[in-house]
């Protein structure tokens, strides 16, 4: 799997997600921290283009996330949006 250099300013982010990415896993720690850093609902397929990952695998991850409740998934019609819960 082929990655693009995706530059995430982690010196900016909140402490608080910065506390909760630590606690991720590698794969689960930057698609955590895309999600974060786009400031709308996004798709799987813009942060798996954003990240050089296959959008089935970055969907794959999101799920777990929601698993964990640290994002929330908004079904539009035929697509699906994720962003990052409230409380994390």
């Amino acid at each position: 799997m082929s990655q693009m250099s995706y530059e995430l300013d982690v010196e900016n982010l909140p402490r608080k997600v910065l506390e909760t990415a630590v606690k991720l896993n590698d794969p689960l720690k930057k698609i955590y921290i895309a999600l974060y850093c786009n400031d709308e609902p996004t798709t799987p397929k813009e942060i798996a283009k954003k990240l050089g990952y296959a959008r089935a695998y970055v969907h794959m991850r999101l799920c777990q996330l929601e698993s964990m409740n640290l994002v929330k998934r908004l079904d539009q019609k035929r697509k699906v949006k994720f962003f990052i819960a409230n409380g994390s």
